[in-house]
């Protein structure tokens, strides 16, 4: 919204408002009207003053976006290789992609691990939530039918380093010593061209971008993610009234991903839509506003030809040798 449009606005409600001043002597319904006329005033200030400004024509950015075509979804993790270890990771480049999405998850003792559940079950076998399991325990673990351990999110950034592949590191839960960590890895090796931080919490990377606005950071959604659990959108995450709090939560939560008001207000350098929520106009409307569009994740050859040729956006996928 520019300027002139936000006066306008302003002005527009100031004369319903002393309109409503004169025809109502209520002074409890003034009271209501004055809360309902300036809540959208006081939003819309809250997003000029506390919005973070949006990286442009920096090298790094366009660097980034440029190098990336195909990505593998916590790495390239098919035929018996385990997500997000180090193996998949070197699966990617070996089969054509440039970067690995990896999750990122903190121990008891305030340890960055890798692993996309907070609970270890479905790939170790070992019920425990990696929250309340120290470095030493998660690192005890190993892949169900493999020897290979899960590495720490130290250990992945430097074999990525080391082997020039770049990275997404998808947020699942951020605190003050995560984002310190993110900060040093990233001045460390210089990876501002070759790291963006994401997650579907605004929080998150609204506190990424206020520590280093360098620092490259996407908006991850998808339709339904407050309201069902499977990306399909087919198994419901609450039953009854809070299902239909979550959906109306959905709906206006992709109608402001939709706007971009989300995205600007976060000064994001994309925005990383399921596939399933992908369309031409959405990239024109991205693109139009300084914001790279990118895709997760697809399952398929079909759905890839149709993000690289068609929407012609960068994309994850779990197999990264299936892409063209």
């Amino acid at each position: 919204m520019d300027l002139v449009t936000f006066l306008v606005y302003i002005a527009i409600v100031a004369i319903v408002y002393l309109f409503a001043l004169l025809v109502y002597r209520s002074s409890l319904f003034r009271a209501l009207f004055v809360l309902i006329a300036f809540l959208p005033i006081g939003l819309m200030l809250a997003f000029f003053i506390f919005r973070i400004p949006q990286l442009k024509n920096e090298t790094h950015r366009t660097q980034f976006f440029e190098n990336w075509k195909v990505g593998g979804h916590r790495g390239s993790s098919h035929d018996g290789i385990p997500e997000n270890s180090l193996e998949a990771f070197l699966a990617v480049k070996n089969e054509g992609g440039q970067l690995a999405e990896m999750d990122i998850q903190i121990t008891s003792d305030g340890v960055a691990v890798i692993c996309h559940d907070s609970n270890v079950e479905r790939l170790t076998g070992v019920n425990k939530d990696i929250s309340s399991m120290t470095l030493a325990q998660f690192k005890q673990l190993t892949y169900s039918g493999t020897n290979i351990t899960m590495p720490t999110f130290a250990e992945a950034v430097q074999f990525c380093v080391q082997n020039n592949i770049m990275m997404i590191w998808d947020v699942k839960n951020l605190d003050e010593a995560l984002i310190t960590q993110f900060v040093i890895q990233i001045r460390t090796y210089n990876l501002y061209s070759k790291v963006l931080v994401s997650g579907f919490n605004p929080i998150d990377t609204y506190f990424i971008k206020l520590a280093d606005q360098k620092i490259l950071t996407g908006f991850t959604w998808r339709m339904w993610e407050l309201s069902t659990t499977d990306e399909d959108a087919t198994i419901n995450r609450f039953t009854g009234i809070l299902h239909g709090i979550a959906t109306v939560a959905d709906v206006v939560v992709y109608s402001l991903t939709q706007s971009l008001i989300v995205p600007k207000f976060l000064g994001s350098d994309m925005i990383f839509y399921h596939v399933n929520d992908h369309s031409r106009y959405l990239e024109k409307a991205a693109s139009d506003n300084n914001i790279y569009l990118a895709g997760w994740t697809s399952k398929n050859e079909y759905e890839m030809n149709w993000l690289k040729n068609y929407i012609k956006v960068p994309f994850l996928t779990d197999n990264v040798s299936l892409a063209p």
